[in-house]
């Protein structure tokens, strides 16, 4: 039994550093793409949409909420 784990052991540890290493590069790898987008996207026409300037029309915000609290009231009845 004893075998077994001095065989197992650097392999979880080998597994566990690739998976971090690779989360890592990710990290990286996102970041830089997102400087990349901020410093380049307006010289790219990237930009993102202009918000209204108007305000919701007063009927719309009401349906938005009566929806709204409709699936929060059917969210929280139990299942039978």
């Amino acid at each position: 039994m004893d075998n077994l784990v001095s065989q197992g052991l650097p392999l979880a540890l080998i597994g566990i550093g690739i998976v971090f290493v690779f989360l890592c590069l990710l990290v990286v790898a996102t970041r830089a793409m997102s400087v990349l987008t901020e410093r380049l996207g307006p010289a790219l026409g990237l930009t993102p949409a202009q918000q209204p300037k108007y305000p919701v029309p007063p009927a719309q915000m009401a349906a938005i909420v009566a929806a709204v609290t409709m699936h929060r009231a059917r969210m929280r009845k139990p299942h039978a």
